[in-house]
């Protein structure tokens, strides 16, 4: 078989790269599986194969000979080469069938869930009500530029290397020229910009020799991450700017601190500049050391990096660096689903709910009034402070919130002397419920749970142990990121009786 085919691609998987079946000889047909990065179901592409596994190959797209039928002129110039929008040409309406597919796919294959109870509780994901301007966060990479300078945007397709993305159509307007200006003063500083080391082929991490190896020679600029939201009780957007980067010593934050003055200066809409460091060498966008929070004065002020984001009707007070859902008109609905789903039988005032992963208090908070105490366990401690000050701002004064790794919280003995948890709220990362976090809700055996997932596939894994003790009642999704495979599901389940 050569290296260089010619295919229909008929299939999405869910990391959005298209599927087409071979035949010995090499032609579109029920042979061997091909996965192609940046191919679309309906297109004819040339490819090449740049893995082979037994009945599995692995292919990066070269040319697009055939153009799929519905396809719709891209939103964004940067989409061929950009990785953050594989499904840009596809029809909206058709996004939304493909997201739905591979959610019930994944529930069914991985979760075990028979078809026809999933068709029973499956309700058709709701569209995210913007598809342009929607992200109040966004993280860019620093890379070096073709042209031998730097480079600040977003990872091209496939992953390797930076791409700018003067057009990105996914941040509200203003951020382009953020953007540009942090790139350049970044340029000027003289210090290069970070390449995380290639994973290691025999065990696919990374070739530093852990936490304590020295980050900074593999450069200093890592992440430019923007958010969009309210200072206080102002309702005129502003830009909070959080880099991050390599540990560079007295130099390198030096450095650091002139760019954010520097930004402030000249951008009035930037309501603070953070500087965080990571060591370890890896690609994630996430500080390990927070340095640096200056004011839109310049002036040093940790509080600087609180901002607000809208949610149900409320205002939830966040950091810079927390986590919260990055499209505010999706997350509206997020949070009228969880809303429906909890209220949708009797809640009596003296029931509890324990809410898992809680981060700034949301959804949890409001569900709040309906709950006679609420409990909310997190690891991130700043993130725990923050769902404290925003229970403490709405009246919650029944809310009590811990910080810790939530099996450790979970297993704590009085967990289980308490009076019986009616509801579980978990709203995990997209690794799902750990193993030890899932048993150990089994054990407290809440009357419900509501499971909130960005993953379907970890949800479907979580399903399958969650389905011997529990009915699943409700399935439904939200599209929180246009343009993507991903969707966001929410599923109801109720203890078997």
């Amino acid at each position: 078989m050569s290296d260089i085919l010619t295919v229909t691609v008929s299939g999405l998987a869910h990391d959005g790269r298209g599927i087409a079946r071979m035949t010995e000889n090499g032609d579109s047909g029920r042979g061997a599986v091909l996965f192609v990065a940046g191919a679309l179901p309906g297109q004819t592409v040339r490819a090449r194969i740049v893995r082979r596994k037994a009945r599995l190959l692995e292919a990066d797209l070269l040319d697009v000979l055939r153009q799929a039928p519905d396809a719709v002129p891209p939103l964004c110039p940067h989409q061929s080469v950009c990785g953050g929008c594989p499904l840009q040409i596809m029809p909206y309406s058709a996004q939304l069938r493909w997201k739905e597919s591979l959610a019930l796919e994944a529930l069914h294959r991985i979760g075990r869930l028979d078809r026809a109870l999933l068709n029973m509780a499956w309700e058709a994901p709701q569209p995210s009500p913007t598809r342009t301007a929607f992200r109040n966060k966004m993280e860019f990479a620093f890379g070096p530029g073709a042209d031998g300078g730097m480079a600040l945007g977003l990872r091209r397709r496939g992953g390797a290397g930076v791409v700018a993305v003067p057009g990105c159509v996914l941040p509200p307007a203003g951020a382009r020229d953020i953007l540009e200006a942090v790139r350049d003063m970044a340029e000027e500083s003289g210090l290069p910009p970070y390449v995380a080391p290639a994973p290691r082929r025999d065990t696919g991490r990374d070739t530093g020799r852990g936490a304590g190896a020295d980050a900074a020679s593999h450069g200093f600029w890592r992440f430019l991450i923007l958010r969009h939201g309210r200072k206080g009780d102002d309702p005129a957007p502003r830009w909070w700017a959080l880099c991050v980067t390599s540990a560079g010593g007295a130099a390198g934050r030096a450095a650091a601190r002139a760019l954010g003055e520097r930004l402030l200066q000249r951008f009035p809409a930037v309501a603070a500049f953070i500087h965080e460091e990571r060591q370890r060498p890896d690609a994630l966008a996430a500080g390990e050391r927070r340095v640096l929070c200056l004011d839109e004065q310049g002036r040093e002020d940790a509080e600087a990096a609180l901002l607000r984001l809208p949610l149900g009707g409320r205002l939830f007070g966040l950091d810079a660096a927390s986590f919260f859902q990055v499209n505010t008109a999706a997350a509206q609905e997020l949070a009228r689903l969880v809303t429906e789903a909890l209220g949708s039988d009797c809640v009596k005032k003296s029931s509890s709910l324990l809410d898992l992963y809680c981060g700034v208090g949301a959804p949890g908070q409001l569900q709040a009034p309906a709950f006679e105490r609420l409990l909310g366990l997190e690891h991130d401690r700043r993130a725990v402070a923050l769902a404290r000050r925003n229970a403490e701002r709405a009246g919650l004064n029944h809310c009590r919130y811990e910080a810790g790794d939530a099996a450790a919280l979970l297993e704590r003995p009085r967990r289980d002397r308490a009076a019986a948890w009616d509801t579980a709220l978990a709203d995990p990362p997209r690794a799902g419920l750990t193993p030890r976090v899932l048993t150990s809700l089994l054990k407290l055996r809440p009357r419900r749970i509501l499971y909130i997932s960005c993953n379907p596939a970890t949800l479907g894994r979580d399903a399958q142990t969650l389905q011997e003790h529990y009915r699943l009642e409700r399935l439904t999704g939200v599209d929180l990121f246009p343009h993507t495979p991903h969707l966001e599901c929410l599923s109801l389940w109720r203890l078997r009786a």
